[in-house]
């Protein structure tokens, strides 16, 4: 089956020789793997530039359920593109390695891909601080991965049950649970939007701190997403 699909590459490696496996997420399919061709010629050196890792592109994709790498053609540019902002790569390259690491399911998710691209281009287009980018897609994901917290079970001194989103008054059995404080300060970032996110002033170690509950509680959910080649050059983007 072909047709027109926008997409958001999350990942790129080396396949062979002369060929590289791009997985992307499309709006019109999930997640996809494509195979390209790495070639010297012009049309290879622009389509690899246009599918580097955050880049949002539209293609005809030629997608056949019995395969397992897809083939695409007509690459277009179809988002704003980093081009000289290293802080930025970074942010974006963690976000796609994040999701590349939590989604697996092929299914379309309209909202979910929206999300993203809407998510990468108030990084590219971000004018103010951006330290707290990568935490904020974090926080805003949780709602399209159905892990959201049930901030109606909140009051003041409750504790955050990590395993099962909700918050009570005693620890739960399992012991995966945040402390009164930091369980209020789940509830404060759960506020948290591209719009407001430079008011939430973190100090470097705060930042690392609330970093790693979110991974943690990713983690609890969909298995370890720890193990990220960019996390460690995100953890020192703000140093």
């Amino acid at each position: 089956m072909q047709g027109t699909t926008r997409c958001i590459t999350l990942r790129v490696i080396k396949f062979k020789d002369s060929k590289s496996i791009a997985t992307v997420l499309t709006r019109e399919y999930g997640r996809l793997s494509f195979l390209v061709n790495d070639g010297k010629s012009r049309e290879s050196v622009r389509r690899r530039a246009l599918m580097m890792p955050g880049s949002v592109f539209d293609c005809v994709a030629d997608v056949r359920e019995n395969r397992s790498l897809q083939t695409l053609r007509d690459v277009t540019v179809a988002g704003p593109m980093i081009l000289d902002n290293p802080m930025k790569s970074t942010i974006i390259l963690f976000m796609c390695d994040f999701l590349n690491a939590l989604v697996r399911d092929s299914q379309p998710d309209t909202l979910l891909f929206d999300y993203v691209e809407q998510s990468i281009a108030s990084v590219v287009e971000g004018r103010s601080s951006i330290a707290n980018c990568a935490i904020c897609f974090m926080v805003g994901l949780q709602r399209f991965m159905g892990i959201e917290p049930d901030l109606s079970t909140y009051q003041e001194g409750y504790l955050l049950d990590m395993t099962n989103g909700l918050f009570r008054s005693t620890p739960p059995l399992q012991g995966r649970y945040l402390d009164p404080s930091e369980s209020a300060v789940a509830v404060q970032l759960a506020r948290m939007t591209p719009e407001n996110m430079h008011t939430y002033r973190f100090t470097r170690e705060e930042r690392q701190r609330v970093l790693d509950l979110l991974l943690e509680y990713f983690s609890i959910h969909f298995g370890s997403v720890r193990n990220l080649r960019s996390l460690d050059i995100l953890r020192s983007l703000f140093d």
